[in-house]
């Protein structure tokens, strides 16, 4: 072999073992592509994600309808919002409620081991708060979309009964609309109307101030609605609905913290009496549109503050014939309000 011979062997194999690589500008334009495949699949599988735990959420309220319903079936009734536990001595005769529409529905869809632990008679404020199914989270009562904590132990002091395993949901009690669109209803207590699937009997006022339900002085308490008695039609009256309501401060453009004025499931509500108007945990009157931003005290109480959710521009509802609806945050106040009525005769076609 030459020396050009060998000098060539020798460029030849150098060139081989070199191998070709990314210049800068082409490694930052492979970088940007996989940017850019990330940005656009990102969306996409938190879309998938929601529609997911939408699925859920509705599988939990018609678990909560088929509870409702099948209570129904053995009572005559739907369960009632908040009901005085019945006896004359002892803890009974304390301030606080067990009894109502997520406590009595659990044995029938099969949480009867939950139901089990709850302590109803245990009524005054030294006892209630040791009840055994204080902090045993019921699946079905949390919407997965719901970012805080499930079972709340945060607050103290005097706001200790907040405590406990939360619900995201909340039964239908009725609105009070204009008269031209519906008959008034009779504002027992002059504060709860008695035209929704969950509604209170006692003494009452109607529009103008005149009175209407029981005698002044009878007890005021919750009752069982009778299927009958949903005139409008089951399958276009609310039952039951999403609800995480949080005070929304102006002034000072903060949202309250969790759990802001939500409660725990295990809790009907507060009476002082068996004549006082009780303050209801579980049960809204239909003010307000889903989601709109409103405080506990300028609403006049937890009874008319809004439903609402952690879906993007929805709130979704069980109807009393069980089946499920999303209802669109931007729903015309009227046509919302018509929906939550049993018995209005109101004219209203479908929900948009």
């Amino acid at each position: 072999m030459t020396p050009s011979d060998l000098t060539s062997h020798r460029e030849s194999a150098r060139a081989a073992a070199v191998r070709p690589g990314f210049t800068l500008v082409e490694l930052l334009v492979v970088i940007a592509i996989i940017a850019t495949l990330i940005g656009l699949l990102l969306p996409a599988v938190q879309s998938a994600r929601e529609a997911a735990r939408r699925a859920a959420c509705s599988n939990n309220l018609k678990q909560i309808g088929i509870g409702c319903l099948m209570y129904e079936s053995a009572k005559k009734s739907l369960p009632p919002g908040m009901a005085r536990t019945t006896g004359t001595t002892g803890d009974s005769n304390g301030t606080w409620r067990k009894q109502g529409l997520f406590t009595l529905i659990l044995p029938y869809f099969e949480e009867k081991q939950i139901y089990d632990q709850i302590q109803f008679g245990k009524l005054t404020t030294s006892t209630v708060l040791s009840d055994p199914a204080r902090y045993q989270l019921v699946t079905s009562y949390i919407c997965p979309t719901y970012p805080h904590p499930k079972v709340t132990t945060t607050s103290v002091g005097a706001a200790d009964y907040e405590n406990g395993a939360m619900v995201t949901y909340s039964g239908c009690g009725g609105a009070y609309m204009p008269t031209t669109e519906s008959a008034p209803p009779c504002l027992i207590g002059s504060s709860y109307p008695d035209n929704g699937p969950f509604y209170l009997t006692g003494p009452g006022t109607q529009a103008g101030g005149a009175a209407c339900g029981g005698a002044s002085g009878s007890p005021i308490t919750g009752v069982g609605r009778q299927l009958k008695q949903v005139k409008d039609g089951t399958t276009k009256t609310f039952m039951v609905g999403e609800y995480c309501h949080r005070d929304f401060v102006v002034r000072t453009n903060q949202w309250q913290d969790p759990p802001g004025n939500m409660r725990p499931w295990y809790l009907a509500g507060n009476q002082q009496s068996e004549t006082a108007v009780p303050q209801i945990y579980h049960v809204r009157e239909f003010e307000l549109t889903p989601n709109s931003r409103q405080t506990y005290t300028n609403a006049g109480g937890l009874n008319k503050l809004p439903m609402g959710s952690y879906h993007l521009g929805l709130t979704m509802f069980a109807m009393v014939d069980g089946s499920v609806r999303s209802v669109s945050d931007s729903v015309e106040q009227l046509v919302y309000q018509k929906f939550a009525t049993v018995n209005g005769s109101e004219s209203v076609n479908e929900l948009p």
